[in-house]
């Protein structure tokens, strides 16, 4: 059974009501969504499925994310690409048995922009048992790994509790300022102890692997979300804002993020193209 805590994040989270997005106005090459997917956990709070990037792909290989990619077509909504790719990925099925499952596909969040210029729309669903005596869902259960992608996307699979991403603790959690292209950001460093119930799909990838690093764009999602649901400030220094809609809407504005990602993007400085003010806002 989900405690009063982990009942009132969801209901937080149905009722939140995300700001105007940008993420339409760009070309699908732009677009991409990943799914922030919540299930009860064993202890009456929930549990967030993550994955650690295959190896051999081109970008972020190694580094733990929530299921999700770009978008195939210019008529995906950010959640038809989140469930998509959690299929490809990690076998999440498209639909789930209603008899014994509930799957709830709740809110998107403000989106965020990617360190490759992708604009990224995280969406949170919601994935339980029918009847709530069966207990807390078990991630090896619910997907079928046999029409996933295999390995060559994804080498593992784990879960870690959705609330810690709001808090600090010995060996969890660090923090640091950091630029991004003339932009201060906070950087957000997790540290999620492996299991035996960690799904391992390359053990060539992984090896043993002991901790997963949970940073970048995947923590300040995670921490954005967490705040929502929980209804509370982070116990960490970050910075409060609607993900990254101001400055992809001010990117918009002045010609960038069209249908043609260029390499050269990755090296422009926000600072040559915005005035001090607006710097300060972004």
């Amino acid at each position: 059974m989900l405690s009063q805590i982990s009942l009132d994040c969801l209901q937080r989270l149905r009722q939140y009501v995300p700001p105007a997005t940008s993420w339409n106005s760009v070309s699908f090459s732009r677009r991409a969504g990943v799914l922030i997917l919540l299930h009860p956990g064993p202890h009456g709070d929930l549990n967030v499925v993550l994955t650690v990037r295959g190896a051999a792909l081109s970008s972020f290989s190694g580094d733990a994310a929530l299921p999700g990619g770009k978008a195939d077509s210019d008529i995906e909504s950010a959640f038809t690409i989140a469930r998509r790719e959690a299929h490809e990925e990690i076998g999440l099925p498209l639909s789930v048995d209603p008899k014994k499952y509930i799957f709830e596909e709740i809110v998107t969040l403000p989106a965020h922009l990617s360190r490759n210029w992708l604009v990224v729309w995280p969406s949170v669903a919601y994935l339980s048992h029918r009847d709530p005596s069966d207990g807390p869902i078990e991630i090896n259960e619910i997907l079928d790994l046999d029409q996933s992608t295999s390995s060559e996307e994804v080498s593992a699979v784990f879960t870690a509790p959705f609330e810690r991403f709001l808090q600090v603790g010995n060996g969890w959690y660090k923090g640091f300022s950091m630029d991004w292209s003339g932009l201060t950001r906070r950087q957000h460093v997790f540290s999620v102890k492996a299991t035996d119930n960690d799904i391992i799909l390359n053990k060539d990838d992984i090896m043993e692997q002991s901790v997963y690093k949970v940073w970048g764009l995947t923590a300040r999602i995670l921490l954005d979300a967490g705040r929502i649901g929980y209804g509370r400030e982070p116990d960490m220094e970050y910075l409060s804002m609607d993900g990254d809609e101001l400055l992809i809407s001010k990117l918009i504005e002045i010609g960038h993020l069209g249908p043609t990602r260029d390499k050269s993007e990755l090296s422009i400085k926000f600072t040559d193209l915005f005035n001090k003010e607006l710097l300060a806002q972004l």
